[in-house]
């Protein structure tokens, strides 16, 4: 691999520690200051709120600086936000809109960021190493996810907010350092040819999305998966573990894990069949999407508290494969210099669907109950699944196009 793939791993998997950390911390200190769920569920809002936002400016940003000045520049406003909040906790107390002020910077910045950070694998890794490199990154982003919120929780309890969140200040200045490095590595990045209408520039991206047929496919399948993924939040589950298995917050514990020890053995086993997913990227897609709906529909049919933990540690591997496979598949189907823009729009969308998807399932829960939230779920991965076997006629179609073209 690319020796410039080292130091952006290590800054992806500190950043998903980071990012784990904040959230954690910001919502505790918001809770612990005004008491109010309602004021900590505003927190979450907020980010998504900025980081749409965020990817609708980004290509104008793209278009403008080159690529490494940009995410260096980007990584120490960061850096220096996040040393600001770290300085000044303990003193925000009465000033609850200071903070939120900070947030809404923090979220720009990461909504800039992400979709930067997604162009660079299929540019600093090609070939059956993408797949391999795709599969790594999944695995460690998730490893370090589990074990963030298990630290977390035990820092803030005995250590406190504030010590917490310099801890999260300490590895973003370990980030930045390796975005330099890796900035100094990828200053051969090209940009795409500058646009003198800035409106052709925020378009560009939904133009690519709308008119690739791959891409548009993916994204469909992508959109199915985001309105499905909010049976999977906190809330939802707890009301299941309840509601459906009759067992408490420990068992809902046990299921979170579950899920977690699932979820880092696929990636696993991603890393050691990257290889024959390479070659079936399509076929692995469809068969991940059918596997996790018929898991979905049968955990959500399901009363036996022990299976329940068996369907979400089986969860684990086929998502991790099918979320690898469509991962490739997108960064294959867009020539890299315009994936920025891509990542950007697709953000956009997925963020947006998922908020919603928060709204409507949750109306669903009250109204219907827990258990119909997983059986529209499990068919929402059937629309994920039939939009990849779509997705294998356009190459088909497209191989024998070009096929009988050379004839």
């Amino acid at each position: 691999m690319n020796i410039a793939f080292y130091p952006y791993w290590a800054a992806k998997t500190l950043l998903s520690l980071i990012n784990v950390i904040y959230i954690m911390v910001i919502t505790t200190y918001i809770y612990s200051l005004t008491g109010s769920v309602l004021s900590a569920a505003m927190f979450p809002l907020i980010q998504i709120i900025a980081r749409i936002i965020a990817g609708l400016t980004l290509p104008l940003l793209v278009n403008r600086f080159p690529f490494s000045r940009l995410l260096i520049s980007i990584s120490i406003a960061k850096t220096f936000i996040m040393t600001c909040i770290a300085i000044s906790l303990n003193h925000l107390i009465s000033q609850l809109p200071l903070l939120l002020l900070g947030v809404v910077i923090l979220s720009f910045l990461d909504g800039w960021e992400t979709p930067l950070l997604k162009t660079l694998t299929p540019r600093l890794v090609q070939g059956e190493d993408l797949i391999k490199a795709n599969s790594l990154l999944s695995f460690s982003n998730q490893t370090v996810i589990i074990v963030g919120y298990a630290m977390t929780g035990f820092a803030v309890m005995n250590w406190g907010a504030s010590q917490t969140f310099w801890a999260a200040t300490s590895l973003s200045w370990a980030v930045l350092i390796f975005m330099i490095a890796m900035g100094s590595l990828t200053r051969n990045v090209e940009q795409p040819q500058k646009s003198a209408v800035s409106r052709n520039v925020l378009r560009e991206g939904w133009s690519i999305l709308w008119n690739n047929p791959t891409l548009r496919l993916i994204t469909l399948m992508d959109i199915a998966q985001a309105l499905a993924g909010s049976i999977w939040i906190g809330a939802v589950t707890l009301a299941f573990a309840k509601e459906a298995l009759g067992r408490g917050e420990g068992w809902w514990g046990l299921m979170n894990s579950s899920y977690a020890a699932g979820t880092m053995l696929g990636g696993i086993l991603a890393l050691a069949l990257a290889k024959r997913i390479q070659k079936h990227l399509i076929a692995s897609m469809t068969m991940g999407s059918l596997l996790f709906s018929l898991l979905t529909i049968v955990y959500g049919l399901n009363n036996l508290p022990w299976l329940a933990l068996v369907l979400c540690i089986l969860m684990g591997p086929v998502h991790q494969i099918r979320d690898v496979a469509q991962q490739t598949a997108l960064q294959n189907s867009v020539p890299v210099e315009f994936l920025t823009k891509v990542y950007a729009t697709h953000g956009v969308l997925i963020s947006i669907v998922m908020s919603v998807s928060i709204v409507i399932f949750g109306l669903v829960a009250d109204q219907l109950g827990v258990r119909w939230i997983y059986l529209i779920g499990g068919a929402l991965f059937i629309v994920s699944a039939i939009c990849s076997i779509s997705l294998s006629r356009v190459h088909r179609n497209h191989h024998n196009a070009k096929h009988t073209k050379n004839m």
